[in-house]
């Protein structure tokens, strides 16, 4: 089996995760990207319900993943890190989890292409209060207000070595 690296892009709401997950998962050799919104998961049931859905389907894509390198974009906590980690441990596959931390105001702003919602710009600021731009798990932290997705990803990637 291929040694395996997952790189886990964490970060709160409107940060960068999928875009710059997507970019990262372009410039490192035989990677693959998963969002980790796309869980499958009801809509009308609680986030916690939502994210243990999310995870588990994490988990799972790490245990069967083939590839040198997964790039997983999903925000976490300290639970679902040693979640990850464990999952890493159990496979002997490397973590490396990437914060996008753009200041706050920046987050809460209409970014690209998308509009926030009121809900959307609440969560944000409840994130930032509850760390997710500041994990102390951390093998890096970007801020992603300064430069493009494929500048970023260029900056993360010489990280892994």
């Amino acid at each position: 089996m291929t040694p395996l690296t997952v790189i886990h892009v964490n970060g709160p709401i409107n940060s960068g995760k999928t875009t710059i997950g997507r970019a990262l998962a372009r410039v490192l050799p035989d990677a693959r990207f998963i969002d980790g919104d796309d869980h499958d998961a009801p809509d009308d049931v609680p986030f916690d319900v939502q994210w243990a859905i999310a995870l588990e389907r994490l988990v799972t894509q790490i245990a069967n993943a083939r590839e040198r390198h997964l790039v997983i974009a999903y925000p976490i906590g300290d639970a679902e890190f040693e979640r990850l980690r464990a999952a890493c441990d159990a496979r002997d596959a490397r973590l490396f989890v990437v914060t996008l931390a753009p200041p706050e105001a920046v987050a809460a702003s209409d970014r690209g292409t998308r509009a926030l919602t009121d809900w959307e710009r609440k969560r944000i600021a409840e994130m930032y209060r509850e760390g997710y731009a500041a994990r102390v798990f951390s093998d890096c932290v970007i801020d992603t207000s300064k430069a493009s997705a494929d500048a970023c990803a260029r900056e993360i990637a010489p990280r892994l070595q």
